[in-house]
Parts: C-alpha cells; structure tokens; sequence
C-alpha cells in the first residue's frame, strides 16, 4: 500500500481530490488502499474510527497518523514511512501548506497535533 502512495509523491493538493490530477489527505489513503479492495471511509475522522489505535511508538511503515487540534475533530492524516525512531517520525501526506504529496519528518506543528497511531 505504501508503494503505491509513494507512487503519488508530488501530486497537487486538492480539497476532495480522489485521483492523481489532486489529491487531498484523507483521499491519499483512501484510494492507495482501495487498491488493495480494502474500502476505507472517504474523511480522516471516519477513517480513524474504522482503523485500530496503537500506542504511539508501536507505529510501522504502512499505519497512520491522525491529527487533531485540541478539543476539535481529526482533520489531517499522513502513512508512516519509517518506525520512529527516538523523537523522529516520517510521513507521506497531501500537505496543503506545500500544496502537493510529500514524503517528510514531521514538523512541529505536525507534532503538536499528533493525536495517534492506527493500523488498517
């Protein structure tokens, strides 16, 4: 699933994108495991209720980071890229910010949003 995420790296953003002419978050992950027949919901939020929380640490390429503000609904989700390591964490994410799929270390507004681990 990861390989064909990664397929997408560059892909221009687009809010409600579902195709490689743009794409946004949620529907990266939607379709690179709709490839494999597994149907995730379309929206991060009604994907991390149809994913399995894991303890932060226990993450694997392939899983999924969900964000959140505090006090608000998850609004961005990213694939792991590399067991994390100390502190660093990795992710493949239509980043609005950069307006295209990039693969990267999460920043610290990332980081401070980060609100789990999921696996499929």
């Amino acid at each position: 699933m990861l390989a064909v995420a990664q397929r997408l790296l560059h892909v221009t953003y687009v809010w409600g994108g579902l195709s490689a002419y743009g794409i946004d978050c949620s529907g990266l992950v939607h379709l690179a495991w709709r490839r494999f027949g597994v149907l995730l919901p379309r929206d991060a939020d009604d994907q991390a209720v149809a994913t399995s929380p894991l303890a932060l640490g226990a993450e694997r390429p392939g899983d999924l980071y969900f964000f959140a503000r505090p006090g608000r609904k998850i609004h961005h989700i990213g694939i792991v890229t590399a067991a994390p390591g100390g502190e660093q964490r990795r992710m493949l994410h239509a980043c609005y910010r950069r307006r295209r799929v990039i693969e990267e270390a999460l920043p610290a507004e990332r980081t401070a949003t980060l609100v789990g681990a999921h696996r499929v």
